[in-house]
């Protein structure tokens, strides 16, 4: 099937829209238009020129003219590191699956729904015991009388920035034993880690930070949660993936609880008013896609898809995905704010990247995540850069730059050429497209077929578009405005 867009020029004397992070009203600047349909390889050569979608619109945003110049920002999923604070997530996650003891945080400090004294119920058994056993050791030693001093029996207080050199002096000395893996040891590691039953997956290497549990895979971590052998867990987190697809009959038997739920998070999170939160809005900007679902290989289709989280089999987190041929694309999340302990939001995008790496074992070209759009100085998007290793587009020469590298640019100036190497130093969508590709261009003629834009301005006599089609292949590229086909009304 062919990929269908309708492109909608930029108007000169209504530039502009309400930016949704500075709020400027007029500073978000972009190009559009409305994807009937696409196929999932085509999608891909979009994203890979900064193009996204939000439904069945598509849009680029135009960098040097926006207010929050936005980047598209991808991981290395093959060689991505658990940092020192998305390992603590996922540590704290493993501790409320498998700890009876632990609160849910559905009555959190922010949005207590019971009494203090009833919250604190289930744990009273327990603090007493550990009181008791306390009481009973203590009365092992006799307590020195008032005055005497100290109590010989217990350590001498020290200061804690002793503590603190004594620590780094140990880990100094660790750091100098250990030698860097070698590439071949780190596809060792990820072999044995895909062939490991529980986890199920092909870990890639992880940077250490001086924990015990540095060596650890993002699968290994997850596993511990999932799988407890022999042990009756104090809670069970599953997921299920369905298709974006109204159609769909897994999608209609979920379809009131997941919107219900977006409803709670978009009134949490991001303060909407209840009464604009209506069902037709969430299918038009998280459920109606225009790509096609295709096959891939095996059980695996490309396409639109929603990633359900389970807890105890209540739906809490909902990850909407784009499976492409080179990447594993996050358009939205939404989650329960009732479990701000768990920070659903890292722990759901560390799911997501570990899912990519799956694919990856059944699709070797498919190892990226997309994380959309990443703004310097926006706080609601800077976090993305924290999923390491990270590349950044480069607005003008459209190839990938470190993000360690695109810092000290951006911290000088929000719009930057991030590819500073030599070369035409025109930005890619702005190079005009030959007359040679301009004839070739690919149009959808409603009730006549398809055919060249050299044949449809011999058939449609004095109707003038190529201003249209010149503004439009460009941004597309010349490639693509070969293949899919431009729809002209």
């Amino acid at each position: 099937m062919s990929s269908i867009v309708q492109y909608f020029p930029n108007d000169a004397e209504d530039k502009g829209s309400r930016c949704g992070y500075c709020k400027s009203a007029k500073g978000s600047i972009s190009s559009g238009m409305w994807a009937h349909q696409l196929t999932a390889s085509h999608y891909q050569q979009l994203v890979d020129r900064g193009w996204r979608r939000s439904g069945h619109y598509v849009y680029k945003m135009v960098m040097k003219e926006t207010c929050c110049p936005p980047y598209t920002i991808k991981c290395d999923t093959l060689h991505f590191k658990l940092s020192r604070s998305q390992r603590k997530v996922l540590k704290t996650m493993n501790k409320f699956l498998t700890e009876k003891s632990v609160s849910t945080g559905a009555a959190s400090c922010a949005e207590k729904t019971t009494t203090e004294s009833d919250h604190s119920a289930p744990g009273r058994a327990e603090a007493a015991s550990a009181s008791t056993e306390r009481s009973a050791k203590a009365t092992e030693h006799s307590a020195p009388r008032p005055g005497a001093g100290a109590d010989p029996n217990r350590p001498r207080s020290r200061k804690a920035k002793d503590i603190r050199r004594e620590m780094k002096a140990k880990k100094d000395d660790t750091a100098g034993q250990v030698k860097a893996p070698s590439a071949g040891s780190m596809d060792a590691r990820a072999g044995a880690s895909a062939a490991g039953a529980a986890a199920g997956s092909g870990g890639a290497p992880h940077g250490g930070d001086g924990s015990s549990q540095a060596g650890k895979t993002l699968e290994e971590f997850v596993s511990e949660g999932l799988t407890i052998a022999g042990a009756d867990p104090a809670h069970r987190i599953t997921t299920r993936l369905i298709p974006s697809d109204l159609a769909d009959a897994d999608f209609k038997r979920t379809r009131q609880e997941s919107f219900k739920l977006y409803c709670k998070y978009q009134i949490g999170v991001h303060k909407d008013d209840e009464s604009e939160l209506t069902e037709k809005k969430w299918e038009r900007f998280l459920v109606q896609s225009p790509l096609i679902q295709q096959k891939a290989v095996g059980d695996i289709k490309y396409g639109s898809f929603h990633q359900h989280y389970y807890l105890d089999g209540k739906l809490i987190a909902v990850g909407v995905l784009d499976i492409l041929p080179n990447a594993l694309s996050s358009v939205y999340v939404y989650y329960d704010t009732d479990y701000p302990q768990l920070t659903l939001g890292t722990y759901t995008a560390l799911r997501e990247i570990m899912f990519t790496r799956e694919l990856h074992r059944s699709l070797p070209n498919l190892c990226w995540y997309y994380m959309g759009f990443y703004i310097h100085d926006c706080p609601k998007m800077v976090y993305k850069g924290s999923y390491a290793p990270s590349l950044l587009m480069c607005p003008e020469r459209l190839t990938w730059v470190p993000i360690e590298e695109c810092r000290p640019k951006l911290n000088a100036s929000k719009y930057s050429r991030l590819d500073m190497a030599g070369g035409d130093s025109t930005p890619e969508h702005e190079k005009p497209a030959s007359p040679a590709t301009i004839k070739a261009t690919g149009i959808l003629l409603p009730g006549s077929g398809s055919m060249e834009y050299e044949m449809y301005e011999r058939v449609i006599a004095g109707h003038d578009s190529r201003a249209l089609v010149e503004e439009y292949v460009p941004l597309v590229g010349p490639a693509l405005s070969r293949r899919m086909l431009l729809v002209i009304s």
